[in-house]
């Protein structure tokens, strides 16, 4: 452990070293400064380097330059992240820091956009369109946000419309389908009423042969959203009201027997679901002077018509929030700066499974009182409190071969205490101690395989320590930070294939540093590099579905040992004034991790190059030609044993060669 602990080290300072300050005061004036960060992921406007925690984020820039349009896809530029789809893009496996999402109706990582939550049957979809940027905050973000955060937050940033009227696409062109976004912005009343409206699809090429002939894994995903911004010139107002449709089509759910896995043969079941989603929201704020008040509601109905290996399943879901909180406004100058509200979501989910007359709902009752703190104490010198309250009831009810009805509720306290202390105008270290909360309830899956229905609330214990680095010249930012942290009752479904369900299973300790560096030495080169090291381990395994089975010190499926990532990209102008050629590469390092507890079933190491080269024409017309896989390596996403068959998998992409155009007017 001290031997890697040690090599981040050494690259934090060998990354200091190679930005000596004689170097870049060569030519000052023509080197290009990054772009100084603010997050809003902690509820309110703060600079991320002075945060008592880690954080990340990447740029609208950042994203297209590694051709990320989805948030399945963002683990390929944050470092200690790990996002695949399970099964289909429906059941997203969020893992952060070991913190792996073994219960896919809850993942362990909670997406938000502009500060609404989405639906767990929507978290991988495209990224919307007039992105500003994606943050992550690392971590259990228990006081902040409450149940299912326990590894961390993703929250998207879109620019809100103004009164700059604004049309533009993105439109791409691969070997393995076609894709784009349309968006338009426009002020209806000048200074007063804005509005902006988007639509985007994805037709994605089956990806597998069956071994009956017939092609199939394709998905056709059509997603379209409208906005309407009142926000008076000199008002205090800033009122948001979006409505948004989706459709996704698709036949992804097929499986490749372990012998065919490089002619990417694919069983025959027969599998293919169709999933609708509606999303309504407000954003209201009201601006005091001395802080801002704001108003979040959003509503989510989600129908998923699926059939996954002959068996007939459809889901339906739909969820209510509502969030009133009060924050400091960070230009007041103030000693202390503060986030307080209330939050309140109602969930209700059906499963059905009509071949046996089964049908099974739950309705969820979420509430929370919160509250975060920030005391100036000196110059140098931040300490940050919070202090979460959680209650939650649930009710199940169950018909047809297995009848149900009970309830329970929940009640949990998620303390927060973090401090940063600034050693000079450019080293800051900080430390914290955290916490996530996990309710409990009961099993979304009845069968009668089951042997209970409940389970217990899960609890995780965070420490964490940090050094950050961001030079006076603005051209080299480093984060460098070590956790230890410890789950009770960790919640993972059990059982067999197509028979599993949620249960505790014992804890679970994670121990880990990641490191992330972003230069910009001269006015050409840029560079994005992350390293991580994680070490997730179950510490005292206790399973009642096999009490006899003792899996203590296996590695917690899903949970890579190593991730790395690394982007570089070269700007050079063209002559006479036909803009400028971005060449970039970007290295994607994910170590060996497994697909089930027992560490029989997973994927051994790999690395994927993504090559490309873009063409700045104009500041508005952008043209690129890029190749993803470079070397068309061939690994495994979500892997199970199915009786009488043996172990399955699903696919990653294989090499795509394509090209996209960008234009805005």
């Amino acid at each position: 452990m001290m031997r890697h602990r040690l090599s981040g080290v050494s690259l934090l300072a060998l990354a200091v070293g190679l930005s000596p300050q004689d170097i870049l005061a060569q030519d000052n004036e023509a080197t290009t400064m990054l772009e100084r960060i603010t997050i809003t992921a902690t509820k309110r406007s703060e600079d991320y380097f002075l945060l008592p925690s880690a954080t990340d984020i990447a740029t609208a820039e950042d994203l297209e330059s590694r051709d990320i349009d989805t948030v399945a896809d963002l683990d390929r530029i944050f470092p200690d992240v790990n996002i695949r789809s399970r099964s289909s893009r429906t059941y997203a496996n969020f893992t952060i820091r070991g913190q792996a999402s073994l219960d896919f109706y809850n993942p362990s990582t909670q997406v938000y956009i502009d500060g609404l939550p989405q639906d767990s049957f929507n978290l991988t979809r495209a990224l919307p369109a007039e992105l500003e940027s994606v943050e992550l905050l690392y971590g259990p973000q228990g006081t902040l946000y409450g149940r299912g955060a326990i590894g961390g937050v993703i929250n998207i940033v879109t620019r809100k419309p103004d009164n700059e009227a604004r049309f533009g696409f993105d439109a791409n062109l691969t070997d393995q389908g076609a894709g784009g976004t349309f968006h338009a912005s426009t002020p209806i009343i000048e200074d007063v009423l804005y509005g902006d409206a988007s639509i985007s699809f994805l037709n994605g090429n089956d990806t597998y042969t069956t071994t009956t002939g017939e092609d199939v894994g394709g998905t056709k995903d059509i997603n379209g959203q409208v906005r309407l911004r009142y926000a008076p010139t000199d008002s205090p107002w800033d009122i948001t009201v979006t409505a948004g449709r989706g459709h996704v089509s698709s036949t992804e759910e097929y499986f490749v027997l372990e012998s065919m896995l490089e002619d990417r043969v694919a069983y025959p079941a027969p599998s293919q679901y169709d999933l609708d989603t509606w999303n309504f929201g407000i954003n209201a704020a009201y601006d005091l002077g001395f802080a801002t008040i704001t108003a979040l509601t959003g509503y989510q109905k989600s129908d998923l018509d699926r059939t996954i290996f002959g068996s007939y399943t459809p889901e339906k879901q739909w969820t209510l929030s509502q969030e009133l909180r009060i924050a400091s406004n960070p230009d007041q100058g103030s000693a202390i700066d503060y986030v307080a509200g209330l939050y309140y979501q109602h969930l209700d989910f059906t499963r059905n499974v009509p071949a046996y007359g089964q049908v099974s709902n739950q309705k969820i009752d979420s509430y929370a009182l919160f509250g975060d703190v920030t005391w100036h104490a000196t110059d140098r010198l931040d300490i940050s409190p919070g202090l979460r309250l959680d209650y939650e009831y649930a009710a199940a009810e169950a018909t047809g071969g297995i009848t149900l009805n009970d309830d329970n509720s929940f009640t949990a306290l998620s303390p927060k205490l973090g401090a940063s202390y600034s050693l000079s105008d450019e080293w800051r270290v900080y430390g914290l101690l955290s916490t996530g909360f996990k309710a409990g309830g009961f099993t979304r899956n009845v069968a009668p395989a089951n042997i209970a229905f409940t389970y217990d609330p899960q609890h995780t214990y965070n420490g964490e320590a940090g050094l950050k680095y961001r030079n006076e010249t603005g051209t080299l930012e480093a984060q460098l930070s070590a956790y230890y942290n410890v789950t009770k009752d960790y919640q993972m479904f059990v059982g067999t294939q197509p028979y599993q369900y949620l249960q505790n299973v014992g804890e679970v300790t994670a121990k880990g540093i990641d490191l992330k560096i972003r230069a910009k030495p001269t006015e050409e080169i840029g560079i994005t590099a992350g390293l991580a090291y994680n070490h997730t381990r179950f510490t005292d395994y206790e399973n009642p579905l096999t009490t006899g089975a003792d899996l203590t010190g296996n590695t917690v499926p899903y949970a890579p040992e190593f991730t790395a990532n690394l982007m570089v990209d070269y700007r050079f102008e063209v002559e006479s004034g036909r803009g400028a050629f971005v060449p970039y590469a970007g290295l994607t390092y994910v170590g060996e991790h497994y697909f089930d507890e027992t560490n029989t079933i997973g994927q051994k190491a790999y690395a994927l190059v993504d090559l490309g080269v873009k063409w700045e024409i104009e500041e508005q017309v952008t043209a690129e030609v890029f190749v993803t896989n470079v070397f068309d390596k061939t690994y495994t996403t979500y892997g199970f044993q199915y009786p009488g068959l043996g172990n399955l998998y699903q696919l990653g992409q294989g090499r795509t060669i394509g090209a996209r155009i960008n234009m805005t007017f």
